[in-house]
């Protein structure tokens, strides 16, 4: 018995940190792996914060093991998440742990799917539907899916280099801001502020806030409190570097008046976020075939936001548009078998409010501080019904949909 234990932990200790670098948050981490105990027959007791995990696994003889685990940063990758997932479905004996541990070797040995100049295209189409969102003419769109090529490769590059980890968000958004500048000497007239925040979009911590916010409200409070802190403190970094940036432009580029953008036909809004949808499969490292599932997310988000955000307000919409998303990936998991967060996530991050926050910080450091106060509260607000939308579904899904639903 033992034995068994010791294998046990040996196979959980990877497992934790594959799930944890994937992207999964913390509830759904402890969640997991306290349905794998129930099912292998021990009791597991996790507690997830973002830089460590504790597991307690106690076996039917009483039989204690514990492990403290120092977790590395993430990186969201939704292709090995649902591997992972997979593999936690499968998992039903502990005489077939060694089977188990060489597939979750596999799974982690994996490339990324998306990389080099595919992943720089994705950052184009990421940049150029941000830009239409953030209201952009044709110039600010075709600047910014430029500077968004410049800055996925920039960032692949940086990778490269852990030891500049920490200060990449500055570097990066310095980088973006001074070729915002020198391209506003060919397309004189730009809003070279939209077409910076549409070009470090890939960075912007929006998805990172709704999960934060979600953690806060299922009691993890130490998992959320910490990356909530560490969503601001990206945007604080990003916001120095757009900064620095602008200022060197300015010094050592002739001086362009910022101009303003030229409106866009009302229905050019539907191909740009058919075209984030497209790009989200890069930033999600999502699997080519599930293409058409994410626009179709990323369109159902905005029309349910766009409808009844018109009627009764923003905060309503985003918070509907999100129930309605969430509820949508439990139906496409309980009529096709494939993962929910296959739309929920795309879906999602249409609705993120991650350059709400950015442009209430960059107002907070040119000291705007009603308006930077007022966009990081709609910020925080925004996130938070999402997360609340995102919760209820869960909850009210398997009342839905019945017994037969699967859970992620």
């Amino acid at each position: 018995m033992t034995d068994n234990l010791d294998q046990l932990v040996r196979f959980l200790r990877p497992l934790a940190e594959a799930m944890h670098l994937s992207g999964m948050p913390a509830h759904d981490l402890e969640r997991k792996l306290n349905a794998i105990g129930q099912r292998l027959g021990v009791r597991i007791e996790s507690f997830a914060v973002l830089t460590m995990l504790t597991l307690n696994i106690v076996n039917p003889a009483g039989e204690r093991h514990t492990e403290m685990i120092r977790l590395p940063g993430y990186d969201y990758n939704m292709a090995r998440l649902i591997a992972l997932e997979a593999l936690i479905d499968d998992l039903s004996s502990l005489n077939a742990l060694d089977d188990y541990a060489t597939r979750l070797n596999a799974i982690m040995a994996a490339p990324p799917l998306w990389r080099g100049w595919p992943f720089v295209v994705f950052g184009f189409l990421l940049s150029a539907s941000v830009a239409v969102l953030l209201r952009g003419g044709w110039v600010e769109v075709v600047c910014g899916g430029l500077v968004g090529m410049i800055f996925v490769a920039a960032y692949q590059s940086l990778a490269r280099t852990p030891r500049l980890g920490p200060a990449a968000p500055v570097i990066l958004c310095l980088l973006a801001a001074f070729c915002a500048q020198a391209l506003s000497l060919v397309f004189p007239g730009q809003a070279t502020f939209i077409t910076a925040v549409a070009g470090v979009v890939l960075l912007l911590p929006g998805f990172t806030l709704t999960i934060a916010l979600s953690e806060l409200a299922t009691q993890n409070l130490l998992a959320g409190t910490g990356r909530l802190v560490g969503a601001f403190v990206l945007l604080f970094m990003m916001g120095a570097g757009l900064a620095i940036g602008t200022q060197i432009g300015q010094q050592l580029l002739p001086l362009v008046p910022a101009g303003s953008p030229l409106p866009l036909p009302a229905w050019v809004i539907w191909p740009a976020i058919a075209a984030l949808g497209v790009s989200l499969l890069g930033v999600l490292q999502a699997p080519f075939r599930a293409v058409h599932v994410s626009v179709a997310a990323c369109l159902l988000a905005w029309a349910v936001y766009s409808l009844v955000s018109s009627l009764l307000g923003n905060v309503v919409g985003a918070f509907v548009s999100a129930l309605s998303v969430a509820l949508a990936g439990h139906l496409y998991h309980y009529f096709s078998g494939q993962p929910g967060i296959l739309v929920q996530i795309p879906g999602l991050i249409t609705l993120v409010p991650g350059s709400m926050g950015f442009r209430g910080i960059n107002a907070l450091m040119g000291h705007d501080s009603a308006s930077g106060i007022g966009l990081i509260t709609e910020m925080l607000l925004t996130g938070a019904v999402l997360a609340v939308g995102l919760l209820l579904a869960d909850n009210v899904a398997p009342l839905l949909f019945g017994a037969r639903e699967r859970k992620n």
